[in-house]
């Protein structure tokens, strides 16, 4: 379980990544340019690289939720934290994505 998950938080930050980048390109954003567009979309794009450390540190987490296995750090609470951030990185591509708009 641990590995779909994380699966899945790797394809929603790089198809996020991609597509803030094709958002921001294909309204004319270039570094050099003066123009409005939205600022988390274009933090998003430049430093959204970082952002890949987040999956990995949940598989960390739940590696040792796996290990010590208590009543607070269990294979639920890793499940259930690692849904959190599959849906913080998606809701917040989604979002940033819809500034375009």
């Amino acid at each position: 379980m641990i590995v779909s998950i994380a699966s899945t938080q790797f394809v929603f930050l790089a198809l996020g990544m991609l597509a803030m980048n094709v958002l921001l390109k294909a309204g004319g954003y270039a570094p050099n340019v003066a123009g409005t567009f939205p600022p988390l979309a274009i933090t998003l794009a430049h430093q959204g690289l970082w952002l890949f450390c987040a999956p990995l540190a949940w598989v960390a987490f739940a590696t040792m939720c796996l290990h010590f296995r208590n009543a607070v750090l269990n294979e639920t609470t890793a499940r259930a934290t690692g849904v959190v951030v599959a849906a913080a990185i998606f809701v917040t591509f989604v979002y940033a994505g819809s500034l375009f708009f």
